[in-house]
Parts: C-alpha cells; structure tokens; sequence
C-alpha cells in the first residue's frame, strides 16, 4: 500500500509506511531526527503550522532536553527560504513544514526550502496533509528527506483512516 501511495507522491517503492496518524508519524520522525543528528537539538516550524503538528514537535523538544524556533510567516504566502534563513544554524536537527498551508492554500517551494535546510546539516520533513492528492509532490526529485501525510482528506479515505510516512532509501 506504502509502494501505490508513494507513486502519488514521487516516491519510489519502499519508502512509504501506511501506518498510525501524522501526529505519531511526526513524533517518530522527528525522533529520528535527534537520534541521527545527537549533537543538534533545534527543531525548526512554521509559527502558524497546524497546531497539532506544533505540539507534537515542541513535546518532543522539550523530551529530548531541545528547542523549538517557531518562524514567523505571512498567512498568504507562507513560509519562504527568506523567511526560514535566519532560524537555520548548524544545531538545527530538524525542519518540518506544510507543503501547503492549511489557512490560505499557499504552496511552499518544495525544493528550494529543501536544499536550504539540508545545505546546514539539517533534515527536512514535509507535511503533505493538505497537498498529496490535490497538488504535484515529487520527494525523490526534490530530495526530501523524511515526509507524513493523512490520506483522510484529498485521498479520500474517510474519519479514521491511517497515516503514513516517508523516509529517504539512503536513510
């Protein structure tokens, strides 16, 4: 199921788990994140990401003894590399944002933000609640390194239905 998913989001076979909810998905991978990265201790969002997905990663942060920095965006446009720049040091472990955001529709420049986080050090994840099955993803193309999503809404699986999650193959 993983494999057919992932077609839909420019993942190749063996990426994708259909598996818990984004909130779980989220906390696993940001997890992840420390365990990889040990001396980094910075997550990085959206101020105005969904706000479940900024309480999974601040209890996480305060988990693992981090920190959350929380960037300030404009509710239009969303998060820009601009925006996102400064919030970036070498004890960032991990950036996770909305493809596209909940409130307004703005879509994120995938590969851009991707590059810029990963050129520090850091990993990148994408919220693709409110993008796989509505907008064009391609996370192989882009290089991401993690990814969750629902399949609840724009996959129309209905109240209840399963999450999953994307990790690079080389991680």
């Amino acid at each position: 199921v993983g494999d057919r998913l992932g077609g839909l989001i420019g993942a190749a076979p063996g990426q994708v788990v259909v598996t818990d909810t984004i909130s779980v998905n989220l906390f696993k991978l940001v997890w992840a994140a420390f365990d990889a990265l040990p001396g980094r201790r910075v997550l990085v969002t959206d101020a105005a990401n969904f706000p479940s997905d900024r309480y999974v990663m601040e209890g996480a942060a305060r988990i693992r003894k981090g920190q959350l920095r929380l960037v300030p965006s404009d509710p239009v446009h969303g998060v820009t590399v601009d925006d996102l720049a400064p919030y970036l040091a070498d004890d960032v472990a991990l950036v996770a944002l909305s493809h596209v955001d909940y409130r307004s529709g703005a879509v994120a420049d995938l590969s851009a933000i991707t590059q810029r986080v990963q050129a520090t050090g850091g990993f990148m994840l994408w919220a693709l609640a409110h993008s796989a099955g509505s907008v064009p993803v391609n996370l192989d193309a882009i290089g991401a390194d993690f990814a969750v999503g629902c399949t609840y809404k724009y996959l129309s699986a209905g109240p209840g239905a399963p999450g999953y999650l994307y990790v690079r193959r080389d991680l």
